[in-house]
């Protein structure tokens, strides 16, 4: 018996959900030190941030739940390679999560940020981070991290920030 490319996927049923994202804001600035995706409403089961984006004066991008930048209130660890080289670390009691990332101000970083259970009020956030990028001329990054809110509130406003940037930045909900 022989398989045919594209049968078997184009002929799945049952399981799969195609229509769980829905869009709830998209920001495009231009040369922006920081953006607000505010009002989020608490109807989804996560949400899920996507970014196209350059960025110059900063080593990486930054995120911030409710307006709280309060040293302390924030943990991640992250496993970061650029190039040949890799490394991996944590920080605790810290005032944002976020990536280390090259901070490539000529060419696209790209990344998203999943933030779970994000309405729940009995227990701290959780997010996890995939991002990378490429400049052109002595490699790229690619960075995984995990982080974590230490409140028990319902996020309702995100800012990311971190040095000047310029792309498209998309908030979804995940059903």
């Amino acid at each position: 018996m022989s398989l045919t490319p594209g049968i078997i996927a184009s002929s799945l049923t049952g399981h799969l959900i195609t229509n769980n994202f829905f869009l709830i804001s998209q920001q495009t600035p231009s040369s922006a030190t920081s953006i607000t995706f505010s009002s989020i409403p608490n109807t989804y089961k996560s949400l899920q941030l996507r970014y196209s984006s350059t960025i110059s004066g900063s080593a990486g991008y930054r995120i911030n739940f409710n307006g709280d930048s309060t040293n302390g209130h924030y943990a991640q660890h992250w496993f970061y390679s650029a190039g040949s080289s890799a490394s991996a670390g944590s920080s605790a009691n810290t005032y944002t999560t976020g990536t280390v990332g090259l901070g490539v101000s000529t060419y696209q970083n790209v990344g998203i940020v999943d933030i779970v259970d994000y309405a729940n009020t009995s227990k701290n956030k959780t997010l996890k981070w995939f991002a990378g990028g490429n400049n052109n001329t002595s490699g790229g990054d690619i960075e995984l991290d995990s982080g974590l809110w230490i409140s028990t509130s319902a996020i309702n406003s995100l800012t990311f920030s971190g040095g000047t940037f310029t792309g498209t930045f998309s908030l979804y909900g995940v059903s």
